[in-house]
């Protein structure tokens, strides 16, 4: 009776005990993974979008204080006086108000009547020059070409700290390096987005960057990237279960290539399983010994042990992220065992998940909110056409063709100059625009002038920036012709020379031009006119690099040409 109840009742209860044990373990742990790892991948995506948020801000920085004003770029580049120092860090100061640092690092010129760095010092501007030490990202900033990185340097206070740096080149020689921009203590943003479960003794949250720097931590743990599993280092997602140094434990991974950036959970594998495996341990011995108590301890075993294990198994395969669950009137939620401690570790994690997804909802309606908002900004360019139109055709029924033609142009003025927000419009509708400005000028001069066109066909089914022919023809009607009593000519010829599309805007006009100081206001170099062609070129070379833009050049007989050289940009 002995042999035979140890052979056909304790003997296949062990082994059923152990493979029950084995494989609640290994599911516990494989779930575990996966959650810990949407953890991770939801709590990098929030880090990323706060990094994007960074990068958007320094590139509104650089525009609105180095590249949409002349004034303000002069201002930057010629700061002679403590008083405009003074002014300089104060508008840092400004763009500093979220826990983070502005500075800018610019190259000494030479021309400041005060001690560089020694009479005046803030955290925000700060001169290079000979006696001053680069920093050691500059070389690989500059090498970026503009492009903003994230990187671990040195604060004004001498502290490591998270910073993102970034070039600031000449808008209007972008191979010339003004300086630079770094915008440091992003780990306090990025503190404020780092969600965890309440990590445990020996557990940590690490950041790095593509470098290998470690750039963030959180918990008590320590790691270098050099102990991060094989099995890991090239996947951008995962999780896995390692041993190292005689402790187990459990690596989550999200890579994300927006910033280059790795973020790493690192959780013991005790913290995760508590004493499972000395406890299973325990029962065998116990069962071994205890022959009488087996099925007395069996159903304790399936009460208070298997049955909390699938239960929990069950919640975490058909919980959905954004979905609220319900998790019951479980008696394992108030328990203070390795259990409780997980169902209480599961039900917050997954609380924390749902605000995540919803402070991601509520950031879509802001969204769709704001794209509202740009369709009710149109609203006011439709009321104008509408008006215009109805002037138009009431011009016509009172009889007075010429003003209604002159409102029908106009309206097409500004229905092309507005092009819906568009930067690129075909050619035929930039030539409309012409037409119609030409139209509206030989009203207000009859008889003053002659239009003469020369377009190769083919070419209007191609694109280009709007609005860059009118301002040549404007300047050529008001500046050459509009007094000639009808013998002023005017030529617009397009042609097509390989792959590119030459504009030629042609005046017989008698005023002497002084083409030097042209050329002067055309690359900027004279700021108080000529905005209109200077706004032209730039644009051009914005759209389409320093090869192509705007030049003069004088007409033999008297009068002058202006030609845009930009290359063919078919229409999609």
């Amino acid at each position: 009776m002995i042999v035979a109840f140890c052979l056909f009742i304790i003997g296949p209860f062990l082994i059923v005990g152990w493979i029950s044990f084995s494989r609640t373990s290994a599911t516990i742990k494989d779930e575990v993974g996966k959650t810990m790892l949407q953890l991770v991948k939801q709590n990098h995506a929030t880090m990323e979008n706060t990094l994007s948020s960074v990068r958007d801000k320094t590139i509104t920085f650089l525009d609105n204080h180095f590249f949409s004003n002349p004034k303000q770029f002069a201002f930057w580049t010629h700061i002679e006086t403590i008083n405009a120092l003074s002014e300089a860090d104060t508008i840092l100061d400004r763009w500093s108000t979220d826990g983070t640092e502005y500075a800018i690092y610019m190259g000494n010129r030479g021309n400041q009547p005060f001690p560089v760095n020694a009479l005046y010092k803030k955290q925000g501007l700060i001169y290079l020059d000979s006696s001053t030490t680069y920093p050691e990202w500059a070389l690989q900033t500059q090498e970026e070409k503009g492009a903003g990185s994230l990187r671990l340097a040195k604060s004004s206070s001498g502290q490591p700290t998270v910073t993102f740096t970034r070039s600031i080149l000449n808008p209007e020689k972008y191979d010339e390096l003004l300086g630079f921009l770094a915008v440091s203590k992003l780990e306090v943003v990025l503190n404020k987005n780092l969600v965890s479960v309440q990590l445990p003794d020996h557990a940590g949250v690490f950041l790095f960057d593509n470098r290998d720097e470690l750039l963030l931590k959180a918990g008590s743990a320590d790691m270098e990237l050099s102990e991060l599993p094989e099995v890991l280092r090239n996947k951008a997602n995962g999780y896995h279960y390692s041993e190292s140094k005689n402790h187990k434990h459990l690596y989550a991974v999200s890579y994300e290539f927006g910033f280059n950036t790795r973020l790493i959970y690192k959780i013991p594998l005790e913290s995760i399983m508590g004493k499972q495996t000395s406890f299973q341990q325990l029962i065998m011995v116990m069962l071994a010994i205890y022959l009488i108590l087996v099925l007395l301890f069996v159903l304790y075993l399936l009460r208070n042990i298997i049955k909390p294990l699938a239960r929990l198994v069950t919640f975490t395969r058909v919980y959905e992220l954004g979905r609220p669950f319900d998790f019951g009137k479980s008696s394992s939620r108030s328990r203070s065992d390795e259990f409780g401690v997980l169902y209480t570790a599961f039900i917050r994690m997954t609380g924390r998940l749902n605000e995540s997804i919803e402070e991601n909802y509520g950031m879509k309606i802001k969204q769709k909110e704001q794209e509202l908002n740009t369709l009710h900004s149109q609203i006011t360019p439709h009321l104008l056409y509408n008006t215009l139109d109805s002037i138009y055709w009431y011009a016509l029924e009172s009889g007075n063709e010429d003003v209604g033609g002159m409102v029908k142009d106009l309206s097409k003025l500004l229905r092309i100059g507005l092009s819906k927000g568009k930067s690129l419009i075909p050619i035929s509708e930039e030539l409309e625009h012409v037409r119609a400005y030409i139209r509206l000028q030989m009203k207000r001069y009859p008889g003053n002038f002659e239009v003469f066109w020369d377009i190769e066909d083919d070419l209007e089914a191609f694109k280009m920036p709007k609005v860059m022919i009118q301002p040549l023809v404007e300047n050529a009607i008001f500046h050459g012709i509009q007094s000639m009593d009808g013998e002023g000519h005017l030529w617009i010829q397009l042609k097509r020379k390989d792959d590119e599309i030459h504009i030629h805007v042609e005046d017989n006009g008698f005023i002497p031009v002084n083409l030097e100081k042209l050329h002067m206001i055309v690359h900027g170099e004279i700021d108080d006119k000529g905005y209109g062609i200077r706004n032209v070129h730039q644009r051009i070379q914005l759209h389409y690099g320093e090869a192509y833009g705007l030049s003069y050049r004088l007409r033999e007989g008297g009068g002058l040409i202006a030609t845009i050289k930009i290359p063919i940009h078919p229409i999609e």
